[in-house]
């Protein structure tokens, strides 16, 4: 009577040749993993008897999820892979599969929501004074010679500001 193998794990997903390539490129997480698992540095070989029992052992799965997650995401695997992020698909397939998600449905760009700002209070947008002050700032200094500012431009500026603030009925 021939022996049955052994029911896999419903969280054991058929990893994609692509993935491994991803991992055995990955010599951080192939010595790391190796660590975890032997004690030892990786040897000839041990990239493909992880694949071989990644399936079947908990243990391995477990480890490769655990080191990947740390080594590549420093412990924290985002739940959706980040706007403008150019992974590796093979690193994409691994973050899905920590995550929990189908790596199609991981790929897929997050929506975009609308936040409040922080503390109910907007950014405030610069006045028109302001921003005729910091235009008048940037022509005083486009007359400096090296750090210094002649005084007869403050003067000038000063002269100008008074005029506009007594025109808008500001007067000091």
């Amino acid at each position: 009577m021939a022996a049955e193998p052994a029911p896999r794990s419903p969280d054991a997903r058929e990893v994609p040749g692509y993935a491994w390539d991803w991992l055995q490129r990955s010599r951080p997480v192939v010595e790391r993993l190796a660590d975890v698992l032997t004690g030892q540095r990786p040897r000839a070989g041990f990239v493909d008897a992880v694949r071989r029992s990644y399936t079947e052992d908990p243990l391995v799965r477990d480890a490769v999820h655990s080191v990947v997650s740390d080594v590549a995401f420093r412990g924290r695997v985002p739940s959706r892979r980040p706007p403008g992020a150019s992974w590796d698909r093979g690193l994409v397939w691994w973050a899905a599969t920590i995550a929990g998600r189908a790596p199609d449905e991981y790929a897929e760009r997050a929506v975009e929501v609308e936040q409040p700002a922080l503390f109910g209070e907007a950014v405030p947008t610069p006045s028109s004074e302001r921003v005729a002050l910091i235009g008048a700032l940037r022509d005083l200094l486009a007359h400096r010679t090296g750090d210094q500012v002649p005084a007869a431009a403050v003067r000038q500026l000063i002269a100008h500001l008074e005029r506009d603030s007594e025109a808008g009925g500001q007067s000091r």
